[in-house]
């Protein structure tokens, strides 16, 4: 917990005690000795949790295979661009800080990602800035030496940009089209991100096309078809593009004669730029920052391969608004020295100050790396452009960080959420504890202390609602922490969560009870046979109010709260999964078969599910790795392994559309030939629990949702059933359908006698 104290000036404790579980477990050395790598489960991917862990896996030798390949990724972009973000999800880990404020990375972070043969090793930054911004925000050095420094480790750059700043989403930033000036050698890709906040996918591919200058490695990509976007014939970019192609020479233009005025300036200006001392440069930076630049980095040759002048051989059909980098790279980059690339980069900003465009991106990829949209894609990409190289680390590393300063990320992240304006950017937080005790629990103290100027508002606003944001802060960083070190929850944890939804779901039957039996109030959602009642949104109000209160960081998924237009995605946070009343069509007329579903999903694997059908009191529930219940009983499917004695549970579902109620009755005449018997009662999670308690054999639906089979789903698995999607594939929760049998040979011998239907992901 965090308790407050008067040391010295306001000091804010953060203490929190996590578990973790490994194979082996390890004992914190108070010296901090060298841990015996014999004492390591090498056999997955780990990172440390104290200095002398961190240090003995960084010591280890890489594994690598006679044939390893090698990549190196700078991941750049501008300030909350979503770049740590985007890391997270292609390294499956959380290495990175993030939130919704722009600075949350401060330095480098590596991660290590390895499969196989391959190895890709992340270079992830802070935002690129204009380096008079340090001294006005009075930011780190590392924010400005950081990103410049990854880009010559770096065999490959991944240009990150927000599509959802509409001021900006149509130019890149100034300071990563420096960058890129300066290391046109290296391949480059762009990634789009945040394209879900895009309504009109069209303009994707407007601002791809104004990005790239509608060329990629600079070769013009729109010149495949002649004509406008309104249809009209474009007669200059067709005779160009015939002139070009018959290799007929033209007479240059008023803009060709610009652009060699252009670089033969440049070429007079980066000699007299030579031969400039130091200290009479007229940099971006002050004259004693481009000295500490130097002092802190070591010297790096710069020789680029050398490539032809284009300038020489006119190509007339080429853009005229940009100059190529390849041009007068070679005059401009052969340096071996920071302090020239420093003034290189002053000097680039001649030709990128009037420009926002990079012709020579390799490939454009659109994602959204919050939902984790198109993350895969990439990851396969940057796989395919690894090349023969030794390995730098060992295969189970995972990143550089030290684990405070992981734990130290962690807090001023969740700070930078919850505390108000600059509060989060002028703490100071020092670390003085970090133990693992006889019980294996990692217990973490950090001291926050406030300004000493603004100590009063800081107090005020710390202890505002009875110090609500210290809680927030407490409980959200112990579950990033939780995250990054792969400890599992504790079965205290989970006992509360299931203690809590038990007394809830109680409540929520009595309210259910008392509509029962009364006319009701019914209104219609997608469809005339999808309705509901004033009874589910009251269910769903008294179960998210009551979980949010006892839970203030969870996560909600409600199918009342979804159908009012309430945007929710299922994420890895903690997440609550409620059907108020499943069989609302039972409810209005008076039929028994109904239930409340309630499932809670941690990195979106269902951990516990309750379903509760309060007209028979019934309670189904299951925790993951602990059995299924009903009514505090162990309940088990039928094991039913023969088609032809198997009775199978199907609905027909809400949807009236001919097409889709045409397949499903066509699946129902399949099986009704060669099963027992078929029944539909009208609830999906009553399905579920009853193929759970083996009074029925199976159950086959397409068009469900998530709130309807996800407490279902755990119930059915740890009773011993087998679920999957019908197609056989493994069953994803947002797909929106699902195949239960009481055993895999079951489901393998049903599977080939549907005919399937694809509905809209949840």
């Amino acid at each position: 917990m965090i308790t407050l104290h008067r040391i010295s000036c306001f000091t804010c404790r953060h203490v929190r005690s996590i578990r973790f579980t490994r194979t082996i477990h390890i004992e914190s050395d108070p010296n901090e000795k060298i841990i015996p790598l014999s004492k390591f489960d090498l056999s997955k991917p780990l990172i440390g949790r104290t200095s002398a862990e961190h240090t003995a896996i960084s010591l280890l030798r890489p594994d690598m295979p006679v044939d390893s390949e090698l990549l190196k990724v700078a991941i750049i972009g501008a300030p909350n661009a979503g770049k740590s973000t985007f890391v997270n999800r292609l390294m499956g880990w959380r290495i990175s800080s993030v939130s919704k404020r722009p600075h949350t990375t401060r330095h480098r972070t590596t991660g290590v990602l390895t499969d196989a043969n391959k190895q890709i090793v992340f270079l992830d930054t802070p935002g690129f800035i204009a380096p008079w911004r340090k001294k006005r925000h009075n930011l780190e050095k590392s924010m400005i030496l950081d990103p410049h420094s990854c880009l010559w480790d770096a065999n490959l750059i991944c240009v990150v940009h927000d599509v959802s700043n509409h001021w900006l989403r149509f130019k890149l930033d100034e300071e990563i089209l420096k960058c890129l000036y300066a290391h046109p050698d290296k391949e480059a890709i762009l990634i789009l991100n945040k394209v879900d906040s895009i309504k009109r996918k069209r303009m994707l591919l407007d601002v791809t096309t104004v990005l790239t200058d509608g060329s990629l490695n600079g070769i013009p990509y729109r010149l495949d078809s002649p004509y406008h976007r309104n249809g009209e014939l474009d007669m200059e970019r067709l005779f160009l593009k015939t002139a070009h192609e018959m290799n007929i020479p033209l007479p240059k233009t008023e803009n060709d004669i610009q652009k060699e005025r252009l670089l033969t300036d440049m070429k007079e200006y980066e000699k007299k730029l030579l031969n400039i001392q130091l200290e009479n440069v007229n940099l971006d930076l002050e004259e004693n920052q481009v000295k500490e630049l130097i002092s802190q980095h070591e010297e790096k040759g710069l020789t680029l391969e050398q490539l032809s002048d284009n300038v020489s051989s006119h190509i007339p059909y080429k853009s005229m608004n940009d100059i190529s980098p390849f041009e007068f790279k070679k005059d401009l980059m052969e340096t071996t020295n920071w302090h020239l690339y420093y003034k290189k980069l002053s000097q680039i900003r001649l030709f990128t100050r009037d420009r926002s465009t990079w012709p020579y991106f390799n490939q454009v990829f659109m994602i959204s790396a919050k939902k984790n949209q198109g993350i895969g894609a990439i990851r396969k990409y940057l796989f395919s452009r690894t090349k023969s190289a030794p390995w730098i680390f060992h295969r189970n590393f995972v990143t550089d960080q030290y684990p405070q300063e992981i734990a130290e990320m962690c807090i001023r992240e969740k700070m930078l959420e919850y505390l108000p304006e600059e509060i989060p950017y002028t703490y100071l937080m020092t670390n003085e504890r970090w133990e693992i005790d006889e019980n294996d629990v990692l217990n973490i103290t950090f001291l926050i202390y406030p300004r000493a100027k603004q100590l009063k508002r800081d107090v005020s606003v710390l202890l505002k609602n009875h110090g609500e944001a210290i809680k927030l802060i407490s409980i959200e960083a112990e579950k990033s922490l939780k995250t990054t070190f792969r400890c599992e929850m504790t079965e205290k944890e989970i006992d509360i969560y299931y203690k809590t939804i038990l007394n809830l779901i109680s409540l929520a039957g009595k309210v259910v009870c008392e509509g029962f039996s009364i006319t009701k109030r019914v209104e219609t959602k997608e469809g005339a046979a999808d309705l509901v009642t004033e009874f589910d949104q009251r269910v769903e109000e008294l179960l998210i109010k009551n979980l949010r209160e006892k839970f203030p960081t969870h996560k909600f998924i409600g199918e009342e709260s979804t159908a009012s237009g309430i945007k929710t995605s299922f994420s890895d946070d903690p997440t609550w999964i409620i059907d108020p009343i499943d069989g609302t069509t039972n409810f209005v007329h008076g039929l028994p078969f109904i239930t409340i579903s309630v499932a809670l999903a941690i990195n979106k694997q269902v951990v516990l599910g309750v379903i509760y059908n309060p007209i028979m009191n019934d309670l189904y529930s299951a925790v993951h790795g602990k059995g299924a219940f009903k009514n505090g009983r162990p309940i088990n499917c039928s094991k039913q392994t023969s088609l032809s004695l198997s009775q199978i549970l199907g609905e027909y579902g809400p949807s009236r559309d001919a097409d889709i109620l045409k397949v499903k009755c066509k699946n129902l005449q399949v099986l009704i030939a060669k099963v027992h018997s078929i029944r539909a009662i009208g609830s999906a999670a009553m399905n579920l629990c009853l193929v759970a308690e083996g009074a029925c054999d199976a159950y086959v639906e397409y068009g469900v949702h998530i709130w309807d089979y996800a407490a279902g789903d755990l119930i059915a698995r740890e009773a011993g059933a087998y679920t999957c999607d019908p197609s056989g594939a493994p069953l994803n929760l947002i797909h929106r359908r699902i195949l239960c049998a009481a055993t895999k040979e079951l489901a393998e011998q049903i599977s080939p006698l549907l005919t399937h239907i694809d509905y809209p992901h949840d």
